[in-house]
């Protein structure tokens, strides 16, 4: 491991080939004049499980353009974090066959070079957030049935949500959020039963969100920014028994909703602002003990939409003046701040833990601290 070293200089050496025993690289809070093109003969140790670049702040780093893979490769988690890597993903990377963790955020790379990615049949962790990808979604990413979670947020990526993606059964977390993707959320997507954190937020999807009412294990939904339209469907987070926060709140723009669900162990979160939802709210948040927050300014749900009950039991409830008469407080023209209030989905996901998110969760005490912890006279 080499850490905080700002004396290194150039790109790491050709001789790192040799070191046949290595199993681990890891080089972090470096700089800032280290960098450069990563040997090829690093991916050629048949005993390196590890190698881990993250938080090397100066010179551009960038992966080999041509590398002989040996069929033996033992490389399991790849993580170049955060330090500036730039260029196309090359295609040798489907030769890592044993690749269980690729995490390349929070960098430049570019160009439509996602595809071979689709190979990597060990694949459980990919990463790819924060970069300038300004492809389609391959098809191909269909067949990483082994895939826990799937982060392509904020790239350029358009087009469709490809239907493929049903087909990944073990996923878990699913963000595609601030691309400029395409199209309704696809009927295959009732089949991702373990589904638990899905960001769709700030892109240009359309259509209404019934398939969600099939994610029995959702938690955590974001959808503002988007044209979904329709109602709520009934049965959304009806089953759930822990302790929820829900937030709809809106982006300047337009009409919006974000629901938030926190539970005492972990965190729930959904949104779906900036849509055009209207009817009533779901039956079932009438009758919601475990209701925290509720946040659901700048829709256009019915008149007097929310119960009674609903303001009885939520320790924070935000709706339009026209949707809530018995709401403490109420977003109107006058109060743009709460009408406007939005969620860090960064630090609500954990994702600075990268592939130990879901360990950060239970301990990012979100609503309890900070942001969502409003008191009336802070409304104004």
């Amino acid at each position: 491991m080499l850490e905080n070293q700002v004396r290194l200089a150039g790109p790491l050496p050709q001789t790192m080939g040799n070191m046949t025993s290595l199993y681990s690289v890891a080089l972090l809070f470096n700089g800032p004049n280290f960098g450069g093109e990563l040997p090829s003969g690093l991916f050629q140790l048949k005993n390196v499980h590890t190698i881990h670049i993250q938080h090397n702040f100066g010179k551009q780093w960038s992966l080999p353009a041509n590398v002989q893979v040996d069929v033996d490769t033992q490389l399991e988690r790849l993580l170049l974090v955060e330090s500036s890597f730039t260029g196309n993903i090359p295609s040798w990377i489907a030769q890592l066959s044993q690749l269980q963790t690729l995490d390349l955020s929070v960098n430049t790379f570019q160009g439509a070079s996602l595809e071979a990615i689709g190979n990597l049949s060990s694949l459980k962790y990919l990463n790819l957030r924060e970069n300038n990808f300004t492809e389609t979604i391959p098809s191909s990413f269909g067949q990483l049935t082994n895939l826990e979670a799937l982060i392509l947020g904020k790239n350029k990526l358009h087009g469709v949500l490809p239907a493929s993606i049903g087909n990944l059964r073990a996923l878990q977390l699913l963000d595609v959020g601030s691309n400029d993707l395409t199209s309704v959320i696809p009927s295959s997507f009732a089949n991702l039963e373990s589904l638990k954190y899905l960001v769709l937020e700030s892109n240009k999807f359309n259509g209404t969100v019934d398939v969600l009412e099939s994610m029995k294990n959702l938690t955590v939904l974001l959808i503002r920014s988007n044209s979904f339209s329709g109602v709520l469907p009934d049965g959304l987070f009806s089953e759930i028994s822990e302790n929820i926060v829900m937030d709809f709140v809106i982006l300047p723009k337009a009409k919006t909703s974000i629901f938030l669900l926190r539970p005492s162990s972990s965190i729930r979160s959904n949104s779906v602002g900036d849509n055009s939802f209207t009817g009533d709210l779901p039956a079932s948040f009438a009758n919601m003990s475990n209701l925290v927050s509720f946040i659901g300014a700048k829709n256009s749900f019915a008149e007097n939409v929310t119960e009674p009950s609903v303001c009885d039991k939520t320790a924070l409830l935000v709706m339009d003046c026209a949707s809530c008469e018995c709401c403490d407080v109420c977003c109107d023209e006058e109060r743009s701040d709460v009408c406007n209030y939005e969620e860090d989905v960064h630090t609500l996901l954990g994702f600075d833990c990268g592939a130990w998110y879901k360990s950060c969760l239970p301990v990012a005490d979100y609503f309890a601290n900070s942001s969502s912890a409003l008191t009336e006279k802070e409304y104004y």
